[in-house]
């Protein structure tokens, strides 16, 4: 039978799928929503539009895309549908070939609260918590009267570090829980005991199983170094954990996915405590952003063997994986995911047209990536821009290729986190002794140095005069210089004339500085251009100096509105809501006041900076 995959996702895992299922002589179909957004559709041998954006999470929109183009195949990727029992059973239906687990095992581990009652079904250590979903604040505080804070509140069906919430005091839990219910898709939110001490670690177990009832496990990650629980940098395998330590972890991970008849990839994920006692805490049934590196420790392709054990029903010895000839080559991989946000202020999302991009090259490294000169990040999706992943013989010579190849990548257009990494790696409270000083908050409660000492490091790139003019594909043919004057007339009345004094950035239409003599001004006058983000609107900006004038802390879509004209505000009055990469920002008012006017409705996409709400001034320091 000739197979065709239609891979239903975007970004850099629906470039990783396509590539494997073409190394596999398997035709490809790539989907996508917005124009913008189609660097991941190059390779695929077809091309489907979606109607919008939402479709990514419709399953019927997904099998409708197949069934167009007689896909015989869906592969989720990750994130999306990818944990989605709906479409596995759709494609049942629709005699199409889901490529990921069974829709009975997504049921019994996909869900985070059926997968804890498997485990402790057979007798794997859990996390204190609740067995059913909860809705109201006083579900929260009957539990923490029980346990104690801090407390966890997760999705049901979260993932990403999304749907996810510390609570450290009762008067915290009815605005975490709101949060964490309108970030879960079902709207199911359940309690956890918090983890909270110094010695707590992030420790995955990659699986892998087939039809037949065979399962191997592919050794451990640690993925303890977070950001408000996203993984930042992932490490293969755990060194530091103990040989006793690492075998219990991984043969109940091997247990638990035999228990359910796991048959596809996936990963059991752990806390580990001082190194001695390991609770487990969820099943994410499909791939992982991180199989990267297990990939590269055991040179096994996890997506093709995906596809493998969906399409030809191949058992995991007929793929040659038998766990007793199974080892890690002694090596060591890192990855380090690159992503579109601003360090500097607070990690807030960044958007905007990639202008120019270099990435490492050199022995034991991979890139994963979606992006090139040109490309659009847009903020309807998530912020990762790709994955720099390297391989050595060691510990220590991994860290050095990672810190190099770090050094090596340039991005231009959009604020992103390179330096941030690159000043993260240098700091020995993190690496020294093969990580084994990192928990799970090692990095926010060190978040404040690592910005100051991020100001320090440049790149190893320095591009000349020609390289830009050679690799600048998107620069523009206007070049400004002092002296041209131009006449600006609005509205076939009065005409302006102004001249350019001098320039201090000449990058038009991305980015363009001058002062200028005007004919409305005695005094020359400075202005700045800058290439609004794809998918903004027309919001005017706030201007820092009026009080009055409350703007959006980050770029996202806004959600919620709180308040309505002429509403009497109070200081810590939730105002709107900002949402970005699928987690939600609330806005409070730091002032009283009355509200004058509201300048963007539900559902814009707006940009950091952009005005959202107007006080009166004669009320603003009421």
């Amino acid at each position: 039978m000739l197979h065709k995959i239609l891979v239903a996702n975007r970004g850099e895992i629906a470039i990783r799928v396509i590539a494997a299922a073409t190394e596999l002589g398997i035709l490809t179909v790539a989907v996508y929503s917005e124009e913008q957004d189609q660097s991941h559709c190059q390779l695929a041998n077809e091309v489907v539009r979606l109607q919008n954006t939402l479709c990514f999470l419709d399953p019927k929109a997904i099998i409708d895309a197949a069934k167009s183009v007689n896909a015989t195949a869906i592969h989720p990727g990750y994130g999306f549908l990818s944990e989605s029992i709906e479409l596995a059973n759709q494609c049942k239906k629709a005699g199409i070939i889901f490529i990921g687990p069974s829709p009975d095992c997504i049921a019994a581990v996909g869900d985070k609260v059926s997968a804890r009652q498997v485990a402790q079904s057979i007798d794997v250590p859990i996390i204190p918590g609740t067995f059913n979903s909860i809705s109201h604040p006083e579900q929260v505080y009957n539990f923490a009267n029980q346990f104690g804070y801090p407390v966890m509140l997760k999705a049901r069906d979260g993932g990403g570090g999304r749907g996810i919430r510390l609570v450290h005091s009762r008067a915290d839990v009815p605005d975490a829980l709101e949060r964490v219910l309108n970030e879960s898709p079902s709207h199911q939110v359940f309690i956890e005991k918090a983890m909270v001490g110094e010695n707590v670690k992030h420790i995955e177990v990659q699986v892998l199983g087939d039809t037949h009832g065979n399962i191997i496990h592919l050794f451990e990650r640690d993925c303890s170094i977070q950001r408000r629980y996203q993984k930042i940098i992932e490490l293969a395998p755990c060194l530091c954990l103990p040989t006793e330590l690492r075998k219990e972890i991984c043969e109940a991970a091997v247990r638990l996915a035999q228990h359910v008849g796991y048959d596809s990839a996936g990963t059991v994920e752990f806390l580990v405590v001082d190194n001695a006692k390991f609770y487990f805490m969820e099943v994410n049934p499909r791939i992982q952003v991180e199989h990267t590196i297990s990939e590269q420790i055991t040179q096994i392709d996890l997506v093709q063997a995906q596809i493998r054990i969906a399409l030809f029903r191949e058992t995991l010895l007929e793929l040659g994986l038998v766990q007793l000839n199974f080892n890690n080559n002694n090596l060591v991989s890192i990855q380090a995911r690159i992503v579109a946000e601003n360090p500097l202020k607070g990690h807030a999302l960044s958007v905007g047209k990639i202008v120019r991009v270099q990435f490492p090259q050199g022995h034991g490294v991979r890139v994963d990536t979606w992006i090139h000169p040109q490309c659009i990040v847009l903020p309807s999706f998530d912020s990762l821009l790709a994955k720099i992943i390297v391989t050595g013989q060691s510990y220590e010579d991994a860290l050095s290729k990672l810190t190099r190849a770090l050094r090596s990548t340039h991005i231009e257009g959009i604020e992103t986190n390179i330096q941030f990494l690159i000043a993260l790696l240098s700091d020995k409270s993190f690496f020294a002794n093969q990580f084994s000083q990192v928990h799970i908050h090692s990095l926010e409660n060190s978040m404040d140095r690592i910005i100051q000492a991020m100001k320090q490091y440049k790149p190893l790139i320095s591009y000349t005069n020609d390289a830009k003019t050679a690799t600048d594909t998107v620069s523009s043919n206007v070049q400004f210089k002092p002296g041209d004057a131009f006449n600006l007339q609005l509205d076939d009345s009065t005409t302006y004339s102004f001249q350019i004094e001098s320039i201090s950035t000449n990058n038009f239409p991305h980015d363009f500085s001058a002062n200028i003599q005007t004919t409305f001004s005695k005094q020359p006058i400075t202005v700045r251009l800058n290439r609004k983000s794809g998918g903004g609107g027309l919001h005017r900006k706030i201007n820092p100096r009026v009080q009055t004038e409350i703007g959006s802390p980050i770029t996202g879509k806004l959600v919620e509105i709180n308040v309505k004209q002429g509403d009497i505000v109070a200081v810590g009055q939730a105002l709107f809501v900002i949402s970005a990469m699928k987690m939600e920002t609330v806005v409070k008012s730091s002032r009283a006041g009355t509200v004058k006017e509201i300048t963007a409705v539900e559902n814009d996409l707006i940009e950091e900076g952009d005005l959202i709400i107007e006080f009166k001034k004669d009320e603003s320091k009421l």
